[in-house]
């Protein structure tokens, strides 16, 4: 990693969300970035407070309070900054169709915003994770296939990687992540994610709730190691000016919660007729990933596992029969 600017700032957008939550910790606690300064831009739309606290005593950091649409206040947020992890976005699943002008307004032209503020400070590099649902139906995708997005998050993300890429032509140095969905308990939860939502409905003794067939692929990584493949591509030069997939597994939903019943042997399911769009699958391989020394340190078992866990105690409504996870 070039740290050729003092003093060394880093700039993680989103930095309060579910990703950047556990990234900023990471961050703290990893030698490689040992001295540096996070600077936390978030606008605390989900109102993830916890995402702040009880951060790492070997860290250094700042917050800013702002959007990224906020132009001005972003440009001041980067001063001084050497690198930027773009993290900031409206998340919906895959093939969502929630709230299309807003998803578009903020993954796409706020992604933009943040490529024209990183070259108007002259940052000497910009992180972007981008999501493994830009390449669309079908797979395993690697990342030389085309890019045929379904669905206004999916075109929208895409829609920032061009203007990542755009800002490279332009002499912004950059890594263009494609996370897969991630999972897995983090300091600031999300749970609209299919393997999250499973759990969230296991543990709290409700059926999970299985739209389609329940046979459509999901390309997943567990939060930590999206951090770690993300901390990775910071810090080895290599990855500048590539696009790289970070996924470790493409279960089924159904595989989902399957294992989610040998955890829990009483958890139930249900299928429910759903719009087609949720029936289509996608597949994404990482092995350029691999190829750079990542070692993934999660399964989908130990993930699910760790998940239910923060549910101990709850019983199901009538039965008043304790749940254990194996």
């Amino acid at each position: 990693m070039t740290q050729n600017h003092q003093p060394h700032v880093m700039l993680i957008t989103g930095g309060a969300g579910y990703i950047g939550s556990q990234l900023i910790r990471d961050l703290a606690t990893d030698p490689r970035f040992a001295g540096w300064t996070l600077r936390i831009y978030d606008n605390l739309q989900r109102h993830h407070f916890c995402g702040l606290m009880d951060l790492p005593s070997e860290g250094c950091y700042q917050f800013v309070e702002g959007d990224i649409l906020d132009r001005l206040n972003l440009e001041r947020a980067m001063q001084d900054v050497s690198v930027v992890v773009h993290l900031a976005a409206i998340v919906r699943t895959p093939l969502s169709f929630d709230h299309p002008e807003w998803t578009e307004q903020v993954n796409h032209w706020g992604t933009a915003s943040v490529v024209e503020a990183a070259l108007h400070a002259g940052v000497s590099r910009l992180l972007y994770t981008s999501s493994a649902s830009v390449y669309g139906p079908g797979g395993p995708f690697q990342e030389t296939d085309v890019c045929r997005p379904i669905g206004p998050y999916a075109i929208a993300k895409r829609r920032g990687e061009e203007e990542v890429l755009q800002g490279g032509e332009r002499g912004l140095r950059f890594t263009i992540v494609r996370l897969g969905t991630t999972f897995g308990n983090a300091p600031a939860m999300r749970f609209d994610a299919v393997a999250s939502r499973l759990a969230y409905l296991v543990g709290v003794r409700r059926p999970m709730i299985i739209h389609g067939s329940g046979n459509q692929i999901r390309p997943l990584i567990h939060v930590r190691d999206a951090s770690a493949a993300l901390r990775l591509c910071l810090f080895d030069p290599q990855t500048e000016g590539e696009i790289i997939n970070a996924v470790t597994m493409n279960p089924t939903s159904n595989e989902i919660a399957h294992i989610l019943q040998t955890l829990v042997p009483d958890a139930t399911m249900r299928y429910t007729d759903q719009d087609i769009l949720t029936e289509i699958s996608f597949e994404v391989e990482s092995t350029k990933l691999l190829k750079m020394g990542f070692e993934p340190q999660f399964d989908l078992t130990a993930g699910l596992r760790e998940m239910l866990t923060r549910w101990r105690g709850f019983e199901a409504m009538g039965m008043g029969l304790p749940r254990g996870i194996r």
